[in-house]
């Protein structure tokens, strides 16, 4: 079959060009969702750093401290849980213990332990580009 044919099906609503439509949301949005996932597992001293039109690979970084390799697992597949009842799954996940890194693509997740997170120092490497508050964690309990 051509690709006039496939076309006619997309159009006609053929089983085979039927699209799932994705649930979008906003890299923001994304963002936030992940803090709030991390700040229910107790995850500590959250950053967004907003790096849009300054970055090439992400639009925004999501830092995190753990204080235990158990811990960072948890808020790990914590925010990859919020955000895929979102309808947003990894691009990918590396890492264990001190440093998990989550791509979002739009939003990087890194979740340290604090001796890593101070090491390596995300923070200060972005300082001039603007934070995005991070609600408190009495503000996430009372919204739940």
């Amino acid at each position: 079959m051509g690709r006039a044919s496939d076309e006619a099906r997309n159009r006609s609503g053929g089983s085979q060009g039927v699209r799932r439509r994705r649930n979008v949301i906003e890299a923001k949005e994304k963002a936030l969702a992940a803090a709030v996932a991390a700040q229910n597992i107790k995850g500590q001293n959250l950053t967004i750093i907003d790096l849009s039109g300054v970055c090439s690979y992400t639009d925004y970084l999501v830092i995190v401290t753990a204080y235990s390799d158990r811990q960072t697992h948890a808020i790990g597949d914590a925010i990859a849980d919020e955000l895929k009842s979102k309808g947003q799954r990894p691009l990918a996940r590396e890492g264990r213990g001190a440093w998990i890194l989550i791509d979002f693509g739009d939003v990087i997740v890194h979740v340290f332990h604090e001796d890593a997170r101070a090491f390596y120092d995300l923070d200060k490497l972005w300082a001039d580009s603007p934070r995005v508050p991070v609600p408190p964690p009495e503000s996430v309990a009372a919204a739940s």
